[in-house]
């Protein structure tokens, strides 16, 4: 959340996660199952709320149609954000 928020650098899964989705393939060479276990989901989980975080900050002003057109959205950020206030 902090690199679409502050702009520090991405974790290394998430960096994984971009560039799965540019080069259309996985980190590891093989398929599914091949890659080292948890990755995958590590990798979803934080391009989820990457993308949350954007989406919750371009939304300048207008969170009550972000809320109505994507509660998901809402429901996530305010999860993390409780998140890391207990840190």
């Amino acid at each position: 959340m902090r690199c679409a928020r502050d702009k520090t650098p991405a974790p290394i899964e998430l960096q994984l996660a971009w560039q799965a989705n540019a080069w259309h393939a996985l980190p590891e060479a093989g398929g599914l199952l091949d890659q080292p276990a948890g990755l995958l989901n590590k990798m979803s989980a934080t391009l989820n709320v990457y993308n949350a975080t954007k989406a919750f900050r371009n939304s300048s002003g207008n969170l009550v149609h972000l809320a109505n057109t994507q509660p998901e959205t809402i429901a996530l950020v305010r999860k993390i954000e409780r998140l890391e206030d207990t840190l």
